[in-house]
């Protein structure tokens, strides 16, 4: 009996391996590594994840896995896309985002400042801020890369290049958001700690 059409569905970072598929055929092992440089920029992804997720994809029809000769080493399974995987990416892309479904843990532990051991909570802001500034910085970088290379989203870049570009900035434009409220967040904590007996 086959599962209804709902629960064959790939998830986000199912369709974020088709993504990547469309542009060439992948092992795993490629695709790591792609999630640990310029995918996970947008969906971060542990190893086990995406191999159980690309097992899923080819159980449904959505991938075709071969074995193929390792370059250098042994045997590795190739993954290309298929008629219905293009099909339901094109669906994805298409389809509503779900703007209700959010996972922040940052937020998460913000909420209760209160539980934070006594004086952590300011070095725990601060070093979320370093990290954001790191960040910030390398995705300025690698915007400025590919606007090198290419040209500017609104001038000349190449349709596969215009997406990234203007995801890049998205990123930037979130990345300053944050350090805005870092920043916003540790003169708060100082006013308290001035007005404390």
């Amino acid at each position: 009996m086959s599962l209804p059409a709902e629960s064959r569905r790939p998830s986000v970072l199912g369709h974020a391996i088709l993504q990547l598929l469309t542009r060439n055929a992948a092992s795993g092992y490629d695709l790591k590594k792609r999630f640990f440089s310029s995918v996970g920029h947008g969906w971060h992804a542990y190893d086990t994840q995406i191999y159980r997720e690309l097992k899923s994809l080819e159980a449904a029809g959505f991938v075709s896995g071969k074995v193929a000769q390792g370059r250098s080493g042994p045997q590795r399974r190739l993954y290309t896309i298929t008629v219905a995987g293009r099909e339901s990416l094109g669906e994805w892309l298409t389809s509503d985002l779900d703007l209700t479904k959010i996972k922040d843990e940052l937020s998460l532990r913000v909420w209760t400042a209160d539980l934070f051991p006594p004086d952590t909570f300011e070095e725990f802001i601060a070093n979320a801020r370093e990290q954001w500034q790191a960040a910030l910085e390398h995705q300025r970088t690698s915007l400025r890369v590919l606007r090198e290379e290419y040209g500017s989203p609104d001038g000349w870049a190449p349709d596969e290049v215009f997406g990234r570009q203007l995801a890049i900035d998205n990123i930037i434009a979130i990345t300053e958001a944050k350090i805005a409220w870092a920043d916003r967040t540790l003169k708060v904590i100082s006013s308290r700690k001035k007005a404390l007996p």
